[in-house]
């Protein structure tokens, strides 16, 4: 079974993870304000770009050129705990940590930006162990450090939490620890001096220290020492302990470096601190080894001034020249300096004073409270960078606070406090802005690049254009959302509240309710893949609307619990949901009923399916979590992958295609993972995204663009590759990278920018200009071509009346032939079963040996069963053997440590008792004596202490070498286990080789029969082609005599056809008058009908209301109820959405139900090709048998064509015998065809066909006598000698023949109808239950025949001996 590493493994991504899948981090859309420190930062001093958290990722904005990039890691990306950036933003310091282990990647910055980390450090240890996740870390910024010149950002200090929390300092080029310092409480702040390096300074809740890096006062070779330097805590303050104690959120070392700090409180106020090291005292302490003593300076009780007194203060931020404070109610506070940094003061200690400058309010926050500030720039000109606990992110320039107006706070008690009188407005927000509370709910649109959101703590839904990049529309609730659902389109969007569904149209920068549906609870929404239908999860029940009427289609009940996921397949054939309860309901989304139903064996929160049984579902267990396969119910435990207990799927989606099946599922920790091929060879990634887990996540619909959101409040969108045929353009897969620009450059850019535009301009005119030209272009050639066209149609139908004429005779003959062929493949049949009873007792014999080797081959299997079982049993008991020597030895080692530790805690206690009494009768004579004794004494308590941390540690390894040969007696019982299961799956092996055998036994035997009726079959073709070719050389010698004479007669014909051709000239140039004018009649009259429609529905719907309203009044209805019955006729009658439901329905409900036609008619042409495919698989194997009918077809043909010559010559024959006759009679002449006046004369062309259909008949007995004036006139004397029969009965013989041929095509029709009806009617009602219909043309002779099944079915009285059964309409 495979096993996923554990998510504190390093590297276990890398190993999973295999080439061929490519997930990459395009658009990230969150903020970590608040969550973390110094989470949004400047990355360098002119303020043009920000870095700043988002979930998991390290993000680089360009503020001029809106470019996005994000940091490259390498495996599993974990959480950012803490950032920090370098004084001169040169570098950039992100700490990362896991479980126990943490990292911190370093950036560099500037000119020379890359967002792959320049040094990585990793496994940070302390002197007991992991240090814990880091909470803090700073840059140093001096260039002198203990009066050593060094590089002023090489020291890198971090602060961590938990058990073993500690201050660590160290050289981050060098990988090398310089100090540390073990700590009570954790910090959420440290800072490195401006002036010195060696002095640290950190704020905590309820906590403030500085501290010193000293050399130690002995050499390292002496003391053992890991560090270079000792770190001590300088002297505490005792102002902010006693009379100003506050909780401290944050401090800021001030500039121009002057030794001071300012620290900000909870309560409000500002303090003012020196760290005792002046300038002047840098050289001097460098020189000297003297302590700096820190002091109060100085307490700002109202900071943002008198009417906002107590205002809380979050965060504060120093500039060259003052500091900014940022608190509740999205305030900030400026203050500046008042003398120079030259002028000297007159209060030796005071240092510098500070005056406020302005306080204003950010409208942008909406009065939540500042979260993050970052300040760069020079004196004159700063650039602040603010974030909001509302998750919002803004920049500006510290100048335009004061550009409104300002208003003093209160003059009474603090002198020039100024205020803005209005919040400030126009503040550019970062992205749009984002939800400032978990996402609860994710979709994406398929025709649309936009991705919609909800958050039910903040109440908004969030619409992202992630091609832009950005938030294009927040729409604010005005009460609990539970869910929300986008249409495929991308332009309607579902969303639930506790009491109803609103159907939404999404704008430009609005949502608009288009229509709501009342259903109470409803926590779960998704629109189907073809967007056709909308599932609504209420509790443990599933109820379906129509998206098209918003009516309910079916309510689906299988789940004891409340329904947990919902998912379509693909294609949208079935629907899978899953419940708290465990359980899987699988449902036929033709008629909404159950297909399957079972359990997963455990907790599941998201399922996916492609179709036809197969699903997927990620499942909690006690110990950890497992992804799972499912195939039509069946469980296939070979196919699991587990994870860690913590890293449960809690979301999934699928993507499908021919070859393969993918699958997305994001877990609890804030994975997202990718399973591609999960039909074939697996191939899996992982990447970390989120700061918690991945509520929900969807694929576009071409599988290369993946959004999720997490708990954490971010949205992200993804680049994805590996999951589709086709490849990710390059400049999609090329890694953002943060390009930085100077402001000359952005000038240049800008000309340029304004001249393309006018070029722009002057294209587009040019382009209106040619498409006008092209326009009237066009028109003329359509003209011309519907001209043509029309022609051609003409043409093609006369053509097709003619191929119809001859399909009819080609298809009588076919019947004929297949009945004499089915009696020769009756009688080939018979002679097949005989050999087929032969190969059957042949086969019996061979199976009866196979059975008796299958029983050796099992009673050897069993033998070696029973060896190997002695075996593993024999090495178990040995390794049992090996494990208990070896816990023993361990025991004595370990209780031999606890007696040394025992000794050695003893002797220290002693020596510790000796001494404090010597020491106590030696204080009052020496002083200087004991002072020395101490520091001894110090030295000797360090020596023991660190050789009982020694022995601490190596009883630990020796508890972990005991753990570990426990952990390997436990693997030793699972491979047992594992053998064990490998002994059951080899029987089932051997069970299902024998059914296979079987199978493969009975499929060479119909193997066998097919290829003895193929052979049968070829040997009668090559008969029948021999006796073909032959007949075939009789009749083309027979015909050439015939030919010649053919030859003669069209010479005469054409004679006559062109003066046909001449009075047909006349006749078209009538019939076009009488066709335009039978069309303005054909006009007229169905404008007269679509009137007498309109009277007659209107009429209708008075009678109808009138009924109605008459069975009211007279129904016998009690008359206290009339209201009812008056609501409902309102409705059916008067309701004025009835009236205008066809004349005024909204464009977005007809785009949407244009959109719909399309996919139907998509869906339609997919199902037609699946049926063309098993069309095709079927007349693969009937190919044979068609050969044969296609050779009797072509002697059939050629019989028809010699009847046909033989006919037209006969014809011809008569012909001229008339002609002869004609000119012997001078005197009365004889009009060969009827005349064309009159109410019953006859057409030339009608009258030559009437002559040459009677010709056959006339031609078997020679016709004596001459015509006059269109009657035959028989010579006198010869009347009943002749043998000629009179017109009456060659008329009578004619009805004869018809109503005999119509008799046999009666029957004919019968026979089919029975094969072909029932076939058509199973389709109907496929077409009815919910599959794409084909739409049918009965616009006449001019449409393609829908089929030879469906005319059959529609035959009726429209049916004539002459037509045929394609011919139909």
């Amino acid at each position: 079974m495979p096993e996923r590493t554990a998510a504190g493994d390093k590297g276990a991504a890398a190993d999973r993870a295999s080439s061929g899948i490519l997930l990459e981090v395009a658009h990230g859309f969150g903020s970590h304000a608040g969550k973390i420190r110094d989470a949004l930062l400047f990355g360098d001093i002119a303020g043009q770009y920000l870095a700043h958290v988002v979930g998991r990722q390290l993000v680089f904005r360009n503020l001029l050129g809106g470019e996005v990039g994000f940091a490259a890691e390498k495996g599993d990306i974990q959480v950012i705990t803490a950032c920090a950036a370098s004084r001169d933003r040169s570098f950039l310091a992100v700490c990362r940590s896991a479980m126990e282990r943490c990292s911190i990647s370093i950036y560099e910055l500037g000119p020379h930006a890359t967002n792959r980390p320049v040094q990585t450090l990793e496994e940070l240890h302390g002197r007991d162990g992991p240090v814990g996740p880091l909470s803090a870390v700073a840059f140093s910024s001096a260039s002198i450090a203990s009066g050593v010149a060094e590089d002023s950002n090489c020291r890198l200090c971090v602060s961590s939490t938990g058990h073993y929390a500690q201050i660590i300092v160290l050289d981050w080029r060098l990988n090398e620890v310089i100090g540390r310092f073990m700590i009570e409480e954790p910090l959420t702040r440290i800072a490195f001096s401006t002036l010195d390096s060696d002095i640290i300074s950190g704020t905590g809740p309820n906590t403030f220290e500085l501290w010193l890096l000293k050399d130690f006062t002995s050499s390292p070779e002496e003391s053992e020492k890991l560090e270079s330097k000792e770190m001590i805590t300088l002297q505490p303050v005792e102002e902010l302990v006693d009379h100003f104690a506050a909780t401290f959120m944050d401090h800021a070392w001030l500039q121009p470096a002057n030794g001071a700090l300012a620290i900000c409180t909870e309560q409000g106020a500002v303090d003012i601190i020196s760290s005792g090291l002046d300038v002047e005292d840098v050289e001097a302490r460098a020189h000297a080894d003297v302590d700096p003593v820190p002091y109060f300076v100085c307490h700002i009780e109202c900071p943002f001034g008198q009417v906002l007194a107590g205002l809380p203060a979050s965060c504060i931020q120093s500039f060259a020249g003052g500091f900014v404070v940022a608190g509740a109610q999205s305030h900030i506070a400026v203050w500046r300096m008042e003398a120079d940094e030259g002028e000297a003061h007159d209060d030796l200690l005071g240092g510098p004073s500070y005056k406020h400058d302005c306080t204003a309010c950010l409208a942008l926050g909406a009065g939540s409270a500042v979260a993050e500030l970052d300040l760069v720039g020079s004196r004159d000109e700063v650039y602040a960078a603010v974030g909001f606990e509302n998750a919002y992110i803004t920049h500006f320039r510290l100048g335009i606070l004061r550009a409104g107006d300002v208003v003093p706070s209160s003059p009474a008690t603090l002198p020039a406090l100024e205020m803005r009188s209005e919040p400030v407005e126009d503040l550019p927000l970062i992205g749009g802005g984002c939800h400032s509370g978990p996402v609860s709910n994710l979709d994406i649109a398929v025709q649309r690049p936009i991705v919609v959101s909800a958050c039910s703590q903040d109440g908004t839904i969030r619409v992202w254009d992630y091609q832009a990049g950005e938030c294009s529309l927040c729409w604010q609730a005005t009460e609990e959302l539970t869910s929300l659902a986008l249409h495929p389109f991308g332009f309607l969007l579902a969303v639930s509240f506790s009491d109803r569904i609103r159907l939404m149209e999404i704008l430009a920068k609005d949502l608009k309710l288009f229509s709501e549906i009342n259903i109470k609870n409803v926590h779960l929404l998704r629109f189907s893949n073809g967007g056709h239908v909308l599932a609504a999860a209420q509790a443990k029940v599933i109820i379906i609307f129509s998206t098209r009427t918003l009516k309910k289609v079916a309510t689906l009940r299988g789940h004891s619990r409340e329904v947990a996921c919902v998912f379509f397949d693909p294609l949208d054939k079935t629907m899978v949901s899953v419940g708290e309860d465990g359980k899987v309901c699988e449902w036929s989304t033709e008629n909404w009923s159950s297909i399957n139903e079972y359990g997963v064996h455990g907790e599941a929160l998201a399922i996916a399916t492609a179709g036809e049984g197969r699903v997927w579902a990620g499942v909690a267990e006690s110990e950890h979590a497992t992804f799972r396969s499912f195939r039509n119910g069946v469980y296939h435990q070979n196919e699991d992958i587990v994870f860690h207990s913590s890293e449960h799927i809690s979301s999934m989606d699928l993507f499908s295609r021919p070859s393969e099946v993918s699958i997305l599922a994001g877990d609890l920790a804030g994975n997202l993972l990718a399973f591609c091929g999960v039909t074939g060879v697996l191939r899996t990634t992982t990447l970390g995204l989120h700061d918690g887990g991945i509520t929900a996540l969807r694929i576009s619909s071409d599988g290369h663009t993946v959004a999720t959101a997490g708990k954490d409040g971010s949205v992200f969108v993804l680049n994805a590759d590996g999951f589709t045929d086709s490849q990710l353009s390059e400049s999609r897969r090329q890694p953002m990278e943060v390009v930085m620009i100077n402001r000359g450059d952005i000038q240049l850019r800008q000309d340029e920018i304004s001249d393309l535009t006018a070029q722009i301009a002057k294209l587009k005119t040019q382009l209106e200009e040619n498409a006008a030209r092209l326009q009237g272009e066009l028109r003329a050639r359509v003209e011309e071509a519907r001209r043509k066209a029309q022609a051609t149609i003409q043409s093609l139908r006369k053509l097709y009346e003619e191929k119809q004429q001859a399909s009819t005779v080609k298809e009588r003959e076919n019947l004929r032939k297949m009945k004499i062929t089915e009696a020769l493949h009756v009688a080939s049949a018979d002679d097949e079963e005989k050999a087929y009873d032969k190969r059957m007792r042949a086969d019996a014999d061979s199976y009866v040996a196979l059975q008796a080797e299958l029983r050796e081959m099992e009673a050897k299997f069993e033998q070696n069963r029973q060896q190997a079982r002695w075996d593993m049993e024999q090495q178990e008991m040995k390794q049992e053997k090996v494990v208990q020597q070896r816990l023993s030895e361990k025991d004595a080692k370990i209780q031999t440590l606890k007696d040394l530790i025992a000794f050695t805690e003893k002797r220290f206690d002693a020596m510790f008792d000796q001494e404090g009494m010597e020491q106590s009768l030696e204080i009052s004579e020496i002083k200087k004596k004991n002072q020395e004794e101490l520091e001894q004494q110090h030295l000797v308590e360090y020596k023991l202490k660190k050789d009982q941390d020694m022995l601490v540690r190596a009883l630990d390894m020796m508890e972990k070498d005991r753990d570990r040969i426990a952990m390997e007696q436990r693997e030793a019982g699972v491979s047992i286990s594992n053998l064990r299961s490998e002994a059951e799956l080899m029987k089932r092996e051997v069970h299902s080789l024998k059914v296979e055998r079987k199978e493969r036994e009975s499929t060479l035997r119909d193997k066998e029969m097919e290829i003895g009726t193929h052979k049968v079959k070829v040997q009668t073709l090559k008969k029948f082609k021999q006796v073909l070719d032959f007949r075939l050389r009789e009749v083309t010698d027979s015909l050439k005599p015939k030919e010649d004479m053919i030859a003669q007669l069209h010479l005469q014909l054409s004679a006559l056809e062109e003066e046909f051709e001449k009075q047909l000239e006349i006749q078209a140039q009538m019939e076009t008058v009488l066709e335009t004018k039978s069309q303005q009649v054909s006009d007229l009259s169905a404008e007269v009908e679509k009137q007498k429609e309109l009277i007659r529905q209107r009429e209708r719907t008075i009678f109808r209301f009138s009924a109605d309203l008459h069975e009211l009044a007279t129904g016998g209805e009690d008359t206290r109820n009339w209201h009812i019955g008056m609501k409902r006729i309102w409705r059916t009658h008067v309701n004025p959405e009835i009236f205008n439901q066809d004349e005024e329905q909204s464009r977005p409900i007809q785009e949407l139900g244009r959109q719909i036609q399309v996919m139907e008619r998509k869906a339609g042409m997919l199902n037609l090709r699946v049926r063309s495919g098993e069309t095709t698989s079927k007349a693969d194997r009937i190919h044979k048998a068609q050969e044969n009918s296609l050779l009797i077809c072509e002697l059939e043909e050629l019989r028809i064509e010699k009847k046909a010559l033989m006919a037209q010559a006969k014809d011809l024959e008569l012909r001229i015998r008339l002609h002869q006759q004609s000119e012997e009679v001078q005197a009365k002449p004889i009009e060969a065809l009827p005349s064309r006046s009159g109410s019953e004369a006859k057409s030339s062309k009608q009258a030559l066909c009437d002559l040459f259909e009677e010709a056959p008949e006339c031609q078997r007995t020679p016709m004596k006598g001459t015509l006059k004036k269109g009657h035959l006139v028989r010579p006198l004397g010869n009347t009943e000698k002749s043998g000629h029969k009179s017109q009456e009965e060659l008329r009578s013989k004619k009805r004869f023949l018809k109503q005999v041929e119509k008799t046999k095509m009666q029957l004919t029709e019968q026979r089919i109808r029975q094969q072909l009806v029932p076939t058509e009617l199973q389709r109907m009602q496929q077409r009815k239950s919910g599959e794409p219909s084909v739409v049918l043309s009965e616009s006449g002779s001019s449409s393609a025949p829908a089929g030879p099944a469906l005319a059959v079915v529609r035959f009726g009285s429209r049916f004539t001996p002459g037509s045929s059964v394609d011919s139909l309409p």
